[in-house]
């Protein structure tokens, strides 16, 4: 006897460390993903919340990541960066309250098919294939972690849970399906959950009933008229049907939730349609959020060149003011900076316009600004901010001559020697400018 309850107490034993080891795998299943993971969690209010998480150790998955929390950030989900050990990407959580939850589920997997006072019933039945990851919404697959999905559902501690989940921890209720679109899945799962605090009312309302009829039926016991005692025994008798209802209620609502009727078949069916219904009104909603988008973007890339063909003509309207010796240099100058710094500004605060919009634009501020500083500088450097762009080009080395007149080395393709060149150069001066006097 006493080595027979040994044993029982060593499988007890044995049975606690796995479901211990059950629960710090799939931990680590959370914490050291790298892949794809989507998780729904129940919770004891009804309420569900969707996490998605997507991790990618090389730099291309992490470039396509941003696409996809784009496309969930469009659809009111919560978007946080995300890095571990295997690399980096971003979670993605959104949340339904219980209304929303009864109506349609939260992940289009998980189906509420019973929610009484008692108890709720959660139901899976799904299919997982090629097709489920788009089907679904959860963006492009990601097989980095040797799978292209793992889903995970958690509901709240000591709910009765059936199912065919790989990995399972009882005691956390939280269950693990390893999914490839290469290998269709059956995802089976029927839940339980129990509303403690509305079992523990109705049975406190049972044994407060019954103390009542006890003290009563003590009580008529000493009653000598026979008319007050058989008014006591029906009022007893009405009391009675008070515990005989709930205890009834309460066996109807443990039939239904912890058996798939037809019925609740029948409203699995109700959610699923609404939730085709759903897709179409979002998808229709994110076309209309981008044609919205598309069109604020063209507005903005009309306004901005046009404010780019003002500052252009306000620029060579400077240039001829400085060319006629109507202001300075320095003063032209600082116009011509104020004027491309404000057609900078410009293309930075806009974030409507669309990658092609954005490229032809900033060609275009390019432009301006190469013709703003150009203004004031000299005419070999100006030539080439013209042509290029170009803002730090130096001057070409210059010769000064004799009579005040500079030429450019460039331009005279030939060593200049001061003291040989000089004399010859001076003299033609000369006597050019007194032919003119004579003349």
């Amino acid at each position: 006897m006493t080595a027979q309850k040994e044993s029982e107490e060593t499988m007890k034993a044995y049975a606690k460390i796995a479901k211990i080891a059950m629960t710090v795998m799939l931990l680590a299943a959370f914490f050291l993903l790298s892949g794809f993971r989507a998780q729904t969690i129940i919770h004891d209010d009804g309420s569900e919340t969707q996490d998605v998480l997507k991790v990618s150790d090389s730099a291309q998955g992490q470039k396509s990541l941003k696409d996809d929390a784009d496309e969930f950030q469009k659809r009111n989900y919560t978007i946080m960066d995300y890095n571990n050990d295997n690399g980096e990407g971003f979670r993605a959580m959104k949340t339904i309250t219980k209304d929303g939850a009864s109506k349609s589920s939260v992940d289009h997997i998980v189906h509420k098919t019973h929610d009484g006072l008692i108890c709720s019933t959660y139901y899976i039945d799904y299919n997982f294939d090629g097709d489920s990851i788009q089907s679904l919404r959860l963006g492009a697959p990601m097989p980095e972690n040797g799978v292209d999905l793992e889903y995970i559902v958690s509901f709240p501690s000591g709910t009765r849970v059936v199912s065919n989940s790989d990995k399972a921890d009882d005691q956390g209720s939280t269950y693990l399906w390893n999914l490839s679109n290469s290998n269709p899945t059956e995802i089976k799962l029927q839940a339980t959950v129990w509303h403690k605090l509305f079992i523990y009312i109705a049975l406190f309302l049972v044994v407060l009933v019954l103390i009542i009829v006890l003290i009563m039926e003590h009580r008529r016991k000493n009653v000598i008229s026979w008319k007050r005692a058989a008014h006591m025994r029906k009022v007893e008798m009405m009391l009675l049907c008070i515990p005989l209802i709930i205890l009834g209620y309460m066996g109807y609502e443990y039939y239904v939730g912890t058996h798939v009727t037809a019925a609740s078949l029948d409203k699995v069916a109700e959610q699923q349609q609404e939730e085709l219904l759903e897709n179409r009104e979002e998808d229709k909603r994110l076309q209309d959020a981008d044609a919205r988008k598309q069109r604020s973007g063209e507005m903005v890339a009309a306004r901005i060149r046009s404010k780019a063909n003002d500052i252009s003509n306000e620029l060579r309207s400077l240039k001829v003011q400085y060319r006629n010796g109507s202001i300075s240099r320095s003063s032209a100058r600082s116009q011509a900076q104020s004027l491309a710094q404000q057609a900078k500004d410009m293309l930075n605060e806009s974030t409507n316009l669309s990658q092609a919009d954005r490229e032809v634009l900033e060609q275009l501020i390019d432009n301006v600004v190469a013709e703003a500083d150009s203004i004031g500088a000299s005419r070999r450097a100006a030539a080439l901010l013209r042509k290029h762009g170009a803002v730090n080009r130096l001057p070409a080395p210059r010769v000064r001559l004799a009579a005040g007149l500079t030429i450019s080395r460039r331009i005279l393709r030939v060593p200049i020697r001061r003291k040989a060149v000089s004399r010859p150069i001076t003299t033609a001066i000369q006597a050019k400018q007194i032919n003119n006097k004579d003349f």
